[in-house]
């Protein structure tokens, strides 16, 4: 799996720039505020129909303009796949839609387009899924597991709309009184979609521990020992057949509290994942150097989970890491990438002390000019 061909229009900075790609290793160079982010911001568009950014649609079309198109050519299984998305309504009619398309037909939903193409990001954002809360730990596994599954992105729909309809019946009893019939209904249905959930997570957990340890060991060059464990909101003990029950038992433990609260204060909203250094909390006390680090092992050990999973190789992006990483740890990313199909990253120079790994790489000007690589003085 690999992309060709980007043209944007009318998206973020650019009016309109056409890139191409090669598999393998693909450097996109620029100054800052060039619109090198923007460039892989298009490409996660593409995959997952939404942008890592955040925000509305209408953020992501260029200032005075109506609309504003992305376009991928993309090569999977050896067959052209032709994706695209349209923010706007270039005929100025709808100035809020957002149109998808798969080789030139428009769909209907945005699970048509998930899965298709598989991407995965790193970038400045991304930290935050090792010192921030626990919702963003919960986004990286909702995003890795929605490329990878379907299914997993339903039942992730139909819990959040269990539980925004438990919280407001909870809300009205603590009003009005009640007792627990009124829940019922949303409480079955909240275990139902929470108990897989539960469990795609800790598998998916299980899997990526040891190959995000081993990515971290390269990437740090031996020197200290990343792990990685699910801390689920509905204590697990790994019978499937029991969790349920334990979900089910969790929430009338609580029941006092949904009420004082009102709001319900078990399930995997609830869940979240420790991330240790040498037995050490990295929310708590890892530098940044290291949080950086640990992050990027995540994201690579993410893509080498997915090729397990799906025998396809997502496409990983990359921004801004030749710069913030050290001599070693920037050289040992780079040799990672003969492991992919392809590395599109980001960078405003090439660093001097990895000229010679750069040397085959594809480059590209963030402004869609053809691009050199001019060495500049590496970061001590």
């Amino acid at each position: 799996m690999f992309l060709q061909s980007l043209t944007l229009e009318n998206f973020r900075c650019y009016e309109r720039a056409e890139l191409d790609f090669r598999p393998g290793l693909n450097v996109v160079l620029g100054p800052n505020a060039s619109g090198k982010t923007t460039i892989l911001e298009a490409i996660y568009l593409l995959a997952t129909t939404t942008s890592a950014r955040g925000g509305r649609a209408r953020t992501m079309v260029r200032h005075g303009q109506s609309w504003g198109r992305v376009t991928g050519r993309f090569v999977v299984d050896g067959r052209e796949l032709t994706l695209r998305t349209t923010l706007g309504d270039p005929s100025g009619d709808r100035s809020g839609a957002k149109t998808l398309e798969i080789d030139g037909r428009e769909v209907a939903s945005a699970r048509e387009i998930i899965g298709r193409v598989q991407a995965i990001l790193f970038w400045v954002g991304e930290l935050d899924v090792v010192k921030g809360s626990p919702a963003e730990r919960r986004h990286f596994l909702n995003a890795a597991l929605g490329q990878m599954s379907a299914r997993y992105l339903d039942d992730l729909a139909r819990y959040r709309r269990a539980l925004r309809q438990r919280n407001e019946v909870l809300k009205g009893m603590a009003h009005r009184g009640g007792d627990g019939r009124m829940l019922a209904p949303w409480t079955h249905s909240l275990v139902e979609s929470g108990v897989p959930i539960t469990i795609d997570r800790r598998d998916y957990l299980a899997a990526l521990a040891p190959e995000a340890a081993a990515l971290h060991e390269r990437l740090g060059v031996g020197a200290e020992g990343l792990s990685v464990r699910y801390e689920p909101s509905v204590v697990n003990s790994q019978a499937d057949g029991e969790l349920a029950d334990e979900f089910y038992r969790a929430l009338e433990e609580t029941h006092r509290r949904e009420l004082d609260r009102r709001s319900t204060q078990v399930g995997p909203h609830r869940d979240d994942m420790l991330l240790e250094i040498d037995g050490v909390d990295l929310r708590r006390f890892g530098s940044q150097g290291q949080q950086r680090t640990a992050a990027l092992a995540l994201k690579l050990a993410q893509a080498r989970v997915a090729l397990a999973r799906t025998e396809q190789q997502p496409i990983l992006l990359l921004d801004d890491c030749l710069s913030e990483l050290d001599p070693a740890r920037g050289a040992a990313m780079l040799d990672l990438s003969r492991d992919h199909e392809q590395m599109i990253v980001t960078s405003a120079c090439c660093p001097e002390h990895l000229a010679d790994r750069l040397a085959d790489a594809h480059l590209i000007g963030s402004g869609a000019d053809d691009a050199t690589c001019e060495p500049c003085e590496g970061k001590e």
